[in-house]
């Protein structure tokens, strides 16, 4: 299993405008258009940068963490390239996966927090284009 490199830092916030707003201000930084997830309850802002920004839905998980924690730090995703080899790797340290979701080509695994130092931790894969692409596809 190898841990291809720390993809993103994600907050949970209460209200993500305004969180983009301070952000933006304060680092110099951009977030893109917010996602929304009805499934997973949850509203979701990406910067290049690495700083997720992520608000719950009433009764979601990000929703209570907000209410009973206060806002901070809701997980770390680290991108993989074979997630399988990676879940495994994970299950053989004790760590069972409590969400498993796919949007499009990108697939992200949580493990809970409680058996993990308090860090909840995300793996993510999913294929990354030609650099070329990449540039010829930012406005």
């Amino acid at each position: 299993m190898k841990i291809e490199r720390l993809d993103r830092v994600a907050l949970g916030v209460r209200d993500i405008g305004e969180a983009a707003g301070f952000f933006e201000g304060l680092l110099g930084i951009r977030f893109d258009a917010p996602l929304s997830d009805d499934k997973l309850g949850m509203d979701a802002r990406y910067s290049r940068e690495g700083l997720e920004l992520v608000a719950g839905h009433p009764g979601s998980v990000v929703e209570k963490f907000t209410r009973t924690r206060g806002e901070g730090v809701f997980c770390v995703v680290f991108k993989v390239s074979d997630m399988d080899a990676a879940v495994s790797h994970f299950r053989d340290h004790g760590l069972e996966p409590v969400n498993d979701v796919t949007f499009g080509a990108l697939r992200e695994v949580a493990f809970h927090p409680a058996k993990a130092h308090g860090l909840q931790i995300v793996l993510a894969a999913y294929p990354e284009p030609h650099p070329a692409t990449a540039a010829a596809q930012e406005d």
